[in-house]
């Protein structure tokens, strides 16, 4: 099984990072609002719903390296595996035969690292590769849909 870029470990962190600051601004404007009401215990709601988010995200970003590890994909002649998860570890096996298309894309953090996201889509779902080279995306498109259109051929 192949891992993800190391590079991968500063787009998780940027996203939190983002996640985090958008929390804070939420929760401290609706603290601000439900303030100037005049209801005793309700203005506390949202103080204590800020700090669990809050929390949770900072412990998100504390557990990257251990997210890292469990992240990792291989294409076989048949299939494709895909690890990933960190608390909850799901192991997606795909059958080339049933691979209708894969897509690559590239959001504004991604960007910055230059990695991209591989998407491959089936009749029932979609899996992805969370990061990848650009030279490893492209090789990953044209060896799968090859391995694709060999297997639909050969039924």
């Amino acid at each position: 099984m192949k891992k993800l870029p190391e590079s991968v470990k500063t787009v998780w962190l940027y996203a939190a990072l983002i996640t985090l600051a958008v929390e804070i601004i939420v929760f401290a404007g609706a603290f601000v609002a439900v303030k100037f009401m005049d209801w005793p215990y309700v203005q506390y709601i949202p103080l204590v719903l800020g700090v669990i988010f809050v929390l949770y995200t900072t412990i998100e970003m504390a557990l990257i390296p251990y997210r890292y590890a469990f992240h990792a994909y291989a294409i076989y002649e048949d299939h494709i595996e895909i690890s990933r998860g960190f608390i909850f570890r799901r192991q997606s096996t795909i059958p080339i035969a049933r691979v209708q298309n894969v897509d690559i894309e590239q959001g504004p953090l991604l960007m910055i690292k230059d990695l991209h996201e591989i998407s491959i889509d089936t009749s029932g779902s979609s899996h992805s590769i969370d990061a990848v080279t650009k030279e490893e995306s492209k090789r990953i498109k044209q060896r799968v849909m090859k391995l694709a259109m060999e297997a639909r051929n050969a039924q």
